[in-house]
């Protein structure tokens, strides 16, 4: 008698952990590069010892360099985002994820301009800044949210048409 060789054992979606750690892991990077850059600037702000050296001011270049691992970090994120939710809608053969993903895009959009808003009320530098951060951060989760919206929407409507 012949034996099954099909595995007993339930398979993991290995692709949609690692893709979730894998944007995990970008954010953390690109978090973790920004609280650096923060705490550098405040150190950098503290009063100046007098020497009778020049002083190697290597301030402008650290900063600079710090902030583009961070902005690289939140790129690399929100595109592994925009692939981990293709993946899952591709994976997912439920109904329902499609007005939760739906949603949730429309949210992010919607607070992203609401983030504008506020940005363009600010009446300094740093406050303007910061909520320009908030919905530059919000309108890319937000675009990276419609290849998987399209996907599950073409989904959706040739399921209908069997």
């Amino acid at each position: 008698m012949p034996t099954s060789t099909a595995d007993p054992r339930p398979r993991t979606d290995r692709t949609v952990r690692t893709l979730g750690t894998l944007t995990a892991a970008a954010f953390a990077l690109a978090l973790a590069a920004r609280l650096v850059v923060d705490a550098y600037e405040a150190r950098a702000a503290l009063p100046v010892q007098v020497t009778t050296e020049p002083p190697l001011d290597p301030y402008p270049i650290v900063s600079t360099l710090l902030a583009e691992v961070a902005v690289a970090g939140v790129g690399a994120g929100v595109l592994l985002f925009g692939a981990l939710l293709v993946v899952v809608v591709r994976r997912s053969h439920r109904h329902a994820i499609v007005p939760w993903l739906v949603g949730g895009t429309v949210l992010l959009a919607l607070t992203s301009a609401a983030a504008s808003v506020v940005a363009s009320q600010q009446t300094t530098f740093v406050g303007m800044s910061e909520w320009s951060t908030w919905r530059t951060a919000l309108a890319g989760l937000a675009t990276a949210c419609l290849p998987a919206v399209c996907l599950a929407a073409w989904r959706a409507r040739t399921d209908r048409a069997r």
